[in-house]
C-alpha cells in the first residue's frame, strides 16, 4: 500500500462527491466541498480551499491577520479529529446526562 498521500486525498474526494454531491445539489440546492483530512491532520485540496475561504472571511469580518486566523482554525480542527479518534479507540468518558427518566410514569 504505496498509493501517496494526494492520490489518496483524491480518491476520497472523488467519492464522498458521488455519494453526497448529486443530494445535495438536487435537494439543498447548494455546492457540495468534502472535508477529507487524514488522522495525521493532513487535509486534502478541496478542504483547503474551504479553510482559505473561510479564514479570509473571518479575518476580513474580525480585523485580525489572515495567518492567526488560519493557524486558529487549523488547530480546531486538529484537536476535533484527535478526540474524535481517541472516543473512537477508547470510547466516550463523559457521563451521559439521563433527565427525568426517573420520575416519569408509563402510562399504557
Amino acid at each position: 500500500m504505496n498509493t501517496p498521500l494526494d492520490q489518496l486525498y483524491r480518491r476520497n474526494e472523488c467519492s464522498k462527491k458521488q455519494s453526497y454531491g448529486k443530494r445535495v445539489r438536487e435537494v439543498e440546492g447548494g455546492a457540495f466541498s468534502p472535508l477529507v483530512m487524514n488522522t495525521g491532520g493532513g487535509i486534502a485540496n478541496e478542504f483547503q480551499k474551504v479553510l482559505r475561504t473561510l479564514s479570509t472571511r473571518i479575518s476580513k469580518r474580525t480585523e485580525e491577520p489572515y495567518s492567526e486566523v488560519m493557524a486558529h482554525l487549523r488547530t480546531r480542527l486538529r484537536f476535533c479529529l484527535l478526540r474524535s479518534c481517541l472516543i473512537a479507540l477508547r470510547g466516550n468518558r463523559r457521563k451521559i446526562a439521563i433527565t427525568g427518566l426517573a420520575h416519569t410514569e408509563l402510562v399504557i
